[in-house]
């Protein structure tokens, strides 16, 4: 058996056979790999195939860090961004965009599972695939009804240990549910069985709220939003999924509450929920001490901090800290990475400086999902020269990828609840794990209904149409003189007091659609956009809540740029038809959450360094539950200790180029850990090759 530096199981070879029945890892007999190679898209198969043609070995994959070294975790995620909008530069989040890779390992292809938010939280902590009532971030706090499947095993059944909602595949959202049932587990049950201390902060846990209903019932319900899910399907309770000026916290962010495992395991108390800067129970409080540390800590900042919000609601940490507890007043609204950043530059030194950390600690930061990188989705405040804004780059956001047999594959498996399918002429007819998002599809494409459409019906997830999408739009605050082609069209909120109302503003999917207006020349159409970022002086909604202004050239239809005929002051945008709409597509599948990138650090990873090997929220899982060697109490669905889609038979786990300072001492040359590099940031695109293959999107 070859094994790696830690001596963790890697490769079995061909002539390792008679070895291989003393581990009991999945489908390691040849029969039983032979039929889940066999369920895989032909892409995965013929890499595995010709892997092995050309090796003669047969791939294990392995977790690359022998259990016990990493004796405390901190997961922070983030939300919404791409790799390309966080690790390009396109968005000038210095302290993550380059001193963090410079600490750590940057893994340049980890994939979010799904869209919209709530479904990869739900896959990170429990392995569970999407359904469309998570895709839509829960609108509602219901139970779901549904039944664990155990019918065959992990090698004849690819949805083995899933539920299956009762309401059917791609149900209308609000049918399934939200909350699953104590019969799904999750990795913080596994905690438990195996005695590892977990604890989940959440920034503005508890906060009083200035309007609407309250975040969160407490503590006592693990940050739910109610004491109790309501019944399947029933709209009493709704979700709240958006932030006020006092309480930024959302609980489609935090695991915890969707899960009866969880609420019904006398975890939901102080000593495994917390507001994050509670000064008696929080991040900083605990950090004092590597006895008052947890060995895991999932790190949820509000819905400003994490990148969510554009333009932030209430505090976005501009202000600084008081204290270590205590932020200071915002010197503005700005949200995305540039919140992001803020939050960061506070909380990760003081991890790094806790004696807990310093002890074999890791700090993992990464992102729910990926968006396309332009100011249209809300998730860039710049739009991106590397990838056009059509639906090319939509799909790559809705992309999927993990490492399977030693294969890095554009893949995941769907799931019982949403299904993708094709009809004769290959359109696709589902949303998928991606859910269409940024997406448009035919016109005969529909939203699901109650009861629902007939089966092959084209369904629409969170995109539209061209008709629905692209409708004609006015931008009354356009404007340009006389004999120039340059429009100015800033997005901007209506302000009352001053008469202005509000204007969309343009953006780049605007692209090529024709534009009328006084002032304009007949035959005029939208040319390149620019979007240039700026400070929101106000808060969402309020005048001044903007991150960027926008102006575009005017040309004619063949490009050539052209000059107004006299002062412009207002225009109006033609709507789109399914010719010119930039996001339509009928062909392309939808199957994943999109390459976020992840940074990790710690004393037992080189500074400065990458991995292009395929990882998603399915393998973080299965590090976790490896690293914390949970099998032994909690055996999961292959003996192994790894539920839901974390027991994929061939799964990689983080491997050894990840952790690849297996001694987790400091070398010549570095600035010691916990610190800045002296390496500098290393090379942070995508191009050059990955592991088995090249990067698809390195060009």
């Amino acid at each position: 058996m070859a094994v790696l530096g830690a001596g963790i199981p890697l490769v079995l070879s061909a002539s390792a056979g008679a070895h291989a029945t003393s581990h009991r890892a999945a489908s390691t007999h040849a029969s039983g790999q032979a039929a889940v190679i066999a369920k895989l898209p032909a892409q995965a198969r013929h890499a595995i195939r010709a892997h092995e043609h050309v090796t003669g070995r047969t791939y294990f994959d392995g977790l690359g860090i022998r259990p016990g070294k990493i004796k405390h975790v901190w997961l922070i995620i983030l939300e919404n961004k791409s790799y390309d909008a966080t690790f390009t530069g396109l968005n000038n989040n210095t302290y993550l965009w380059k001193t963090l890779p410079s600490q750590g390992i940057l893994l340049k292809n980890y994939y979010g599972t799904g869209h919209d938010s709530l479904d990869n939280y739900i896959s990170l902590v429990s392995g569970q695939a999407p359904m469309t009532d998570d895709q839509s971030d829960c609108p509602d706090y219901d139970a779901i009804t549904g039944s664990v499947d155990y019918s065959g095993n992990l090698d004849s059944n690819s949805n083995y240990g899933q539920i299956a909602s009762a309401a059917g595949p791609n149900a209308a959202p609000g049918q399934n549910g939200c909350v699953y049932p104590a019969s799904v587990g999750t990795l913080f049950n596994q905690f438990d069985s195996a005695g590892v201390s977990w604890k989940g902060y959440a920034q503005d846990l508890g906060n009083p709220d200035s309007s609407g209903s309250t975040h969160d019932a407490g503590t006592q319900y693990c940050g739910a939003p109610y004491a109790t899910p309501g019944a399947t399907a029933s709209t009493a309770d709704p979700n709240p999924g958006s932030a006020n000026s006092t309480d930024q916290y959302v609980p489609k962010h935090f695991p915890f509450p969707w899960f009866e495992s969880i609420l019904q395991s006398g975890d939901c108390n102080a000593a495994h929920i917390a507001n994050l800067f509670s000064p008696t129970d929080g991040l900083y409080h605990d950090l004092q001490s590597e006895n008052t540390t947890p060995t895991f800590s999932w790190i949820t900042p509000n819905n400003c901090s994490d990148g969510h919000d554009a333009v932030c609601h209430g505090n976005n940490l501009s202000g600084g800290f008081s204290n270590p507890t205590t932020p200071n007043a915002p010197v503005n609204y700005t949200g995305g990475l540039y919140a992001a950043d803020l939050f960061l530059e506070h909380v990760i030194p003081e991890i790094e400086a806790s004696p807990a950390y310093k002890d074999g600690g890791l700090i993992d930061v990464t992102f729910d999902e990926a968006f396309p990188p332009f100011t249209y989705t809300g998730n860039s405040f710049a739009d991106s020269t590397d990838q056009a804004p059509n639906y090319t780059s939509s799909l790559i956001s809705d992309s999927a990828g993990e490492t399977l047999f030693g294969e890095g594959v554009d893949y995941e498996p769907t799931g019982p609840n949403v299904p993708l399918q094709t009809n004769a002429q290959g359109d696709e007819l589902y949303p998928g794990p991606g859910f269409n998002a940024y997406i448009d599809r035919p016109g005969n494409c529909v939203a699901q209904t109650v009861p629902p459409q007939p089966a092959g019906t084209c369904l629409l997830g969170s995109g539209g149409t061209p008709a629905s999408d692209f409708p004609q739009r006015t931008d009354p605050l356009a404007n340009a003189p006389v004999g120039t082609s340059t429009i100015t069209d800033n997005p901007a909120v209506a302000n009352p007091s001053a008469g202005t109302p509000s204007n969309n503003g343009i953006q780049a999917d605007d692209e090529g659609r024709a534009v009328s207006g006084n002032g304009i020349p007949p035959g005029s159409f939208v040319g390149p956009v620019t979007a240039v970022p700026t400070n929101a002086t106000g808060a969402s909604g309020a005048p001044g809540g903007t991150v960027y202004t926008a102006s575009f050239e005017l040309v004619d239809a063949n490009g050539n740029p052209v000059t107004t005929t006299g002062p412009v002051s207002g225009i109006t945008l033609a709507a789109d038809t399914a010719q010119t709409d930039p996001l339509f597509t009928a062909t392309g599948e939808t199957n994943g959450g999109g390459d976020t990138g992840s940074v990790l650090i710690s004393p037992y990873i080189k500074p400065g360094t990458s991995s292009y090997n395929y990882y998603n929220h399915y393998s973080w899982l299965r590090t976790m539950e490896d690293m914390f060697g949970v099998a032994s109490t909690s055996p999961g669905l292959d003996g192994l200790g790894h539920i839901g889609y974390a027991a994929q038979p061939g799964l990689a786990p983080f491997g050894p180029e990840v952790f690849n300072n297996p001694s987790g001492e400091s070398r010549h040359g570095w600035s010691g850990w916990g610190g800045k590099a002296g390496r500098g940031s290393g090379d942070h695109s995508r191009h050059g090759s990955r592991h088995s293959k090249p990067d698809r999107r390195g060009a």
